[in-house]
């Protein structure tokens, strides 16, 4: 752990009684504070323009890594020291920004910090090629003989590992150069999605609304049946008429992707996509075959929803409205000291330093004008805390965002215990303890309920959460699958092809044959408005990483003390090894059934004790 974070939670835990239970401190802290990064702006400035100079004293380290093992340390210290301190002003920039987009200097700052990261990024271009033109033999006995190169070897070897795949310099010269059209399908996709759909005009509850995406998502949950398909299907109407401009610039997007598989020899897109972090293949492949496993456990809970709502023939517009209403407001004190309770059986040390966080001024929760929407942590500041933001607006909703953010800042507080190059993680682990928190938040919750329906509304909340996380992205997934699958094999594929492609899975994953929610022809299109297609394999991380939480909540509040260490092992694991083998080292191997198991045995667990709730009076 770095000294100064080590410092700060030294000086908090000494105020603790040794035995007591740790509470949330009564007027939380809900405005950040960014000194411990920099003083004031004039400190950040002056630090960017000597960042600006390190950063080209870099270029200077080419054609020297290969000299010898000091040569190898030396030239790798320098440029993870610049990195550091680079990410430290990126994180100013970013938060400053975050707080109020309306500020024009701080977006000037943030600009600024992303050019100095592009020049680094151009700097260091060399490494890669230089590690590689060692060889793995070189690399393993000049680490084994250095000391200092042990921190660096995660990274050495990950590059080694890519070699095969690394094209001679000109031609990786020449694909970066194809990056930015090869980009464009994206940028395309957002820019017509986002600002130049047509929207069109709808009266609701005798108001007239233009269906923008923004507007959908807040009608989609009226309470009246009607109103909701009219919602649907006028939204969905306004994607199908464009789906021709769609499929063809989905298609330009999975050609792109496919080409820069096939140069780079790997046997197909997903293996490229998982090379990164050496994520096995059969990951992907075994989440798909569960989740399809699954399904009788959704199609019950759908089954539950229609009963609940009184709906004889429940439709996909039916998804998405609540099953029951916040039974109470929450302040940030009451979130952070529910949390604490909820959280008690990862243990003391966890408590404290949870404890520590809440007091120290690490998270900006009030809401504002021009502040960024969302949540996130931003933990890249390696020698300060992690920082949170959110918007608290008193509801559960909030309490469960809470914890869930404070799920990724304790594990950036333990993998800070890794040396800074293995410091950080990557989203196939990140998502695990920020979704158990959620877990164990939501069974405390449902456990200590002081009434009916705080803990329906508790149970309700789960299960959308195990419906939307787990099993809608890994519907996601299997429609990645299957459309990168028919380009590779050299099958057309257009805006309809697609279409009918995902709604044979919205039919499959929502019980249509099995008369559970009836799917319309039209609801195909919906495809055609999930952005994160666009980010090839990208959502299935959030379906593994929500299958091993479950898994651990479920053994950890059984008190099973060694799966909890081995938990806080992963989590102090940073970068240390491949993430698939950090997880798989704590216990759940996700290239195997049982995880996802888990996730189905807790689904039908909530099932089980809200129809219970519903049969008492």
């Amino acid at each position: 752990m770095n000294k100064l974070l080590a410092a700060m939670l030294v000086a908090f835990l000494c105020q603790l009684p040794a035995h007591a239970d740790v509470a949330a401190p009564a007027n939380p802290p809900e405005v950040w504070d960014l000194g411990p990064l920099f003083h004031t702006t004039a400190d950040w400035d002056k630090e960017r323009v000597a960042l600006g100079g390190d950063i080209a004293k870099l270029k200077g380290l080419k054609g020297t890594l290969g000299k010898s093992p000091a040569s190898l340390q030396a030239a790798l210290d320098q440029i993870s020291a610049v990195r550091r301190r680079l990410s430290r002003l990126q994180v100013y920039a970013s938060l400053a920004s975050d707080v109020d987009t309306r500020v024009a200097e701080n977006q000037e700052r943030r600009q600024l910090a992303d050019k100095l990261g592009s020049d680094f990024d151009e700097a260091t271009a060399f490494v890669r090629a230089e590690v590689v033109a060692l060889g793995s033999k070189k690399v393993e006995a000049w680490t084994k003989s250095t000391p200092g190169l042990a921190k660096h070897h995660y990274a050495l070897v990950s590059m080694l590992r890519l070699a095969p795949h690394t094209l001679s310099a000109s031609e990786e010269a020449l694909l970066a150069g194809a990056s930015d059209p090869l980009s464009q399908p994206q940028a395309i996709y957002s820019i017509f999605a986002n600002a130049d759909m047509p929207w069109p005009k709808i009266t609701i509850h005798g108001q007239e609304v233009t269906l923008d995406q923004e507007s959908y998502v807040k009608y989609r949950e009226d309470q009246d049946p009607a109103v909701r398909k009219q919602v649907f299907d006028a939204f969905w109407k306004t994607f199908k008429a464009f789906e021709h401009t769609f499929g063809a610039v989905y298609l330009a997007n999975l050609k792109g992707t496919v080409f820069s598989a096939q140069v780079h020899k790997y046997p197909n897109s997903v293996s490229q996509a998982l090379s990164n972090y050496n994520t096995p293949e059969a990951v992907y492949r075994t989440l798909v075959t569960e989740a399809n496993a699954g399904l009788p456990a959704l199609h019950r809970y759908f089954a539950l929803r229609n009963k609940m709502l009184g709906l004889k023939d429940a439709g996909y517009s039916d998804i998405n409205v609540p099953l029951a209403k916040p039974p109470r407001s929450y302040t940030v004190a009451e979130a952070e000291s529910l949390t604490l309770d909820a959280l008690k059986p990862l243990g003391e040390d966890y408590e404290k330093h949870l404890a520590a966080g809440f007091a120290g001024g690490w998270m900006h929760a009030v809401p504002q004008r021009g502040k960024r929407s969302g949540a996130y942590m931003n933990g890249a500041a390696y020698d300060v805390h992690p920082y949170l933001l959110m918007s608290f607006n008193n509801d559960y909703n909030s309490v469960s965002t809470l914890a869930h953010e404070w799920g990724h800042a304790m594990h950036t507080v333990y993998a800070n215990h890794q040396p800074y190059e293995t410091s950080d993680y990557a989203i196939f682990v990140a998502e695990i303890p920020s979704t158990a928190n959620e877990m164990l938040l939501a069974d405390y919750v449902v456990a200590h309920a002081q009434t009916k329906e705080e803990k329906i509304f508790a149970l309700s909340q789960e299960l959308e959460q195990l419906r939307g996380t787990f099993f809608r992205q890994a519907m996601f997934a299997e429609f990645e699958l299957k459309a990168h699958e028919a380009v590779e094999k050299g099958e057309p594929l257009t805006g309809e092809r697609l279409s009918a492609i995902y709604l044979d899975l919205l039919r499959r994953y929502h019980g249509d044959k099995e008369g559970v929610v009836k799917i319309d022809d039209l609801y195909g299109i919906e495809w055609a408005y999930i952005p994160h297609f666009y980010a090839d394999f990208y959502v299935f991380q959030y379906s593994t990483c929500l299958a091993a939480a479950s898994y651990f909540a479920e053994g950890i509040e059984k008190g099973d003390t060694a799966m909890r260490d081995r938990y806080f092992k992963m989590l102090s694991a940073g970068a240390s090894d491949d993430p698939y083998q950090i997880v798989k080292a704590a216990g759940p191997d996700l290239a195997s059934p049982e995880p996802y198991r888990a996730l189905v045995r807790r689904m039908n667990s909530a099932v089980d004790q809200l129809e219970a709730l519903l049969a008492t009076k």
